[in-house]
């Protein structure tokens, strides 16, 4: 048996990846990419988590509009500054102050290798928003403590395994993680609800 070589096999991952995604005749396409190939589709990459991200948070804030009985009005100006918003920008994902006060924050993290357990680094990044949705943020506008606190998921069958497992062996999420079903009232301001969504098609 030939060992493992770990750059011929994250090769032949991204080969499969790029013929399955775009109907493409098998090849070995990483060889004919040069660095500033491969940092452009590194950037693009990002640009794909990010468009992800924010498709998971308008679907997100008419799941929140539903919920929270709030008018056209109202949904319009959160999907709008949802919008106008930049990626990576500091402070949370969606806030609203005004009709109910609410802060919140969107994860689009997949476990590894389809698993049904999240990366180290995952559960410390979903762990640290959990304790800044309950505490605040530095450069943060919004203060939690008197907001509904909010984590959305993306909603596919590895995260939700994933986040049962998070739940099990994470002392934060075990006791201020809390997920939600379609008719449960929201009115405590001591936990961090959780929510399942799925993409929202995108806006005209």
């Amino acid at each position: 048996m030939l060992p493992f070589n770990r750059e011929q096999s994250l090769c032949a991952n991204l080969n499969d990846l790029l013929a399955n995604i775009f109907n493409l005749p098998a090849r070995d396409y990483f060889s004919n990419l040069n660095v500033e190939a491969i940092l452009r589709l590194k950037v693009a990459l990002a640009s794909i988590n990010n468009l992800l991200t924010l498709r998971v948070t308008i679907a997100f804030v008419n799941w929140l509009a539903e919920r929270l009985h709030f008018d056209q009005q109202v949904k319009r100006e959160l999907e709008e500054k949802t919008q106008n918003s930049k990626p990576n920008t500091n402070g949370f994902d969606v806030w609203i102050q005004f009709p109910t006060a609410v802060v919140a924050e969107v994860k689009c993290n997949v476990p590894i290798n389809k698993g049904a357990k999240y990366s180290t680094s995952q559960r410390n990044g979903i762990n640290a928003d959990i304790r800044n949705l309950l505490n605040g943020k530095r450069k943060a506008k919004a203060d939690p403590k008197q907001c509904l606190k909010f984590m959305a998921f993306l909603d596919i069958a590895e995260i939700r395994d994933a986040n049962k497992e998070l739940v099990r062996s994470s002392r934060i999420c075990k006791d201020k993680l809390v997920f939600l079903d379609n008719k449960e009232a929201i009115h405590r301001l001591d936990v961090v609800h959780g929510v399942y969504v799925l993409p929202a098609a995108p806006l005209k």
